[in-house]
């Protein structure tokens, strides 16, 4: 009986110094939230990019689209590719202008300490010329505030320097600068380049391009082109609503397949048909900056930090009364056009942050050959002189002439799940009353 009574003592007593220690251990609990706080923390800090940011800065983007030697009576040029380009201002980077003038000319605009041995670095779109220097060859530089131009000459001059011309789009303004660049390196440069050259024709189409300084180049006659085929992959729509706003957002869609986005700072609608991406800051009102000095370094920050340049994307146009900026996708060192705008990319700066963004959400996957036989086109000489005798063209509206690439966008029904594809074809393209259009038997399409 007694032994019955110890071992109910002992099981008691068991129970009772378990349930101290569950009532211990159940006040001093604390779960381990180790690694919640970890997959919170790496989805706030962790950065929304399309892609990878560029390491080399403005230089990749503001860059000319074609490059010319003028050399007494022979001209040669170039289209631009990145690697060439970087070559070329190599010399002139980093380096400080000594002295600036500006010159004016309300007729055609002469140069007379000109040599005859030149660069040209031909430019579609108007730049600041402070923002070029300090931005692009990081030049130290005091230059006439909030001159533009969209064409630099690299001449010599008699100290064994680089001298610089910078010329205004409508041909009536130049800052001519004295540099401390060694001319011996740009020569060197020079000299590497010279196999790359290939012919190229002084064209006049008006009173403003009669001067070796201000005649339109284009290539004399152009090799043989390849036709490319370029397949996509898509970027994500939460990824560009996750750059673009700040918190979350209500999603309305509708019959026409386009879905809109918004919060109470902006406003975005996506195409999933076309794949185009629109968005609009509406923090920022009405107040867009035209300031290019502002907008050209601010865009392509915000746009290259959340790794927007997901193909060969450059500054292609600027308008300095809205304030929209295009970068438009080059391929082969050429640029591209489109008739859907599924190649470029537009933006506008506000006071405090981007104002608006347009792209297609589309990236290249593969760039191959097409297949197709090479296309051979006419030289400048022939499409000068088919355009002026059109009667339904005024010749003297002709601003600029190159070839670059006709993207044609041809989904592929085959697949279960369509994937956009584009053919990229070699044509020549004329820039007509201020836009780019294509050339095609002596007509502007």
């Amino acid at each position: 009986m007694r032994s019955k009574e110890f071992i109910k003592s002992i099981i008691l007593l068991i129970l009772v110094l378990m349930s101290a220690v569950l009532t211990y251990m159940t006040w001093n609990f604390s779960p381990d939230l180790t690694n919640v706080d970890k997959q919170e923390d790496s989805s706030e800090d962790r950065p929304h990019t399309i892609g990878k940011p560029m390491k080399d800065g403005m230089e990749q983007v503001v860059t000319p689209y074609q490059v010319i030697h003028s050399q007494g009576e022979k001209t040669k040029g170039m289209e631009a590719t990145r690697q060439n380009i970087k070559d070329i201002i190599k010399p002139l980077k980093n380096q400080r202008v000594t002295q600036s003038e500006q010159m004016h000319s309300n007729h055609n605009l002469i140069i007379p300490d000109l040599s005859d041995d030149f660069l040209v670095l031909d430019f579609t779109y108007d730049m600041p010329l402070a923002t070029y220097l300090g931005q692009v060859l990081n030049v130290n530089a005091k230059v006439p505030n909030n001159f533009k131009f969209n064409r630099l000459l690299i001449d010599k001059s008699i100290d064994g320097k680089v001298k610089l011309y910078a010329i205004s789009k409508d041909r009536h303004n130049v800052v001519r600068m004295a540099t401390t660049a060694k001319q011996s390196k740009f020569t060197k440069q020079l000299k590497a380049m010279q196999s790359s050259l290939q012919p190229y024709t002084e064209i006049i189409t008006n009173k403003d391009t009669i001067d070796k300084a201000t005649h339109i180049f284009a290539p004399s006659s152009p090799k043989k082109m390849k036709s490319y085929h370029t397949i996509y992959n898509h970027i994500s729509v939460d990824t560009m609503n996750a750059i673009l706003f700040n918190d979350s957002v209500v999603v309305r869609s509708s019959k026409s397949g386009t879905t809109t986005y918004n919060n109470n700072t902006g406003v975005a609608n996506y195409n999933d048909e076309t794949e185009k991406y629109r968005y609009t800051n509406l923090s920022e009102d009405e107040n867009r900056s035209t300031n290019m000095k502002d907008s050209i370094p601010s865009t392509f920050d915000y746009l290259n930090n959340h790794g927007g340049f997901t193909d060969d994307f450059r500054l292609f146009s600027t308008d300095n009364k809205k304030g929209d900026l295009t970068y438009q996708m080059f391929l082969n060192g050429r640029p591209t056009f489109n008739d859907d705008d599924l190649n470029n990319i537009k933006i506008a700066w506000g006071d405090k942050g981007v104002f608006s963004y347009a792209r297609a959400l589309l990236k290249t996957n593969v760039t191959i050959d097409s297949g197709e036989s090479e296309k051979r086109l006419p030289g400048a000489e022939t499409v000068r002189s088919e355009l002026a005798n059109n009667p339904s063209i005024d010749f003297e509206k002709v601003t600029d002439m190159t070839i670059g690439y006709k993207m044609e966008n041809q989904p592929d029904k085959s697949n279960i799940e369509i994937q956009r594809n584009s053919e990229f074809k070699p044509q020549w393209y004329i820039e007509y009353e201020g836009k780019w259009r294509p050339y095609t038997d002596g007509r502007l399409e």
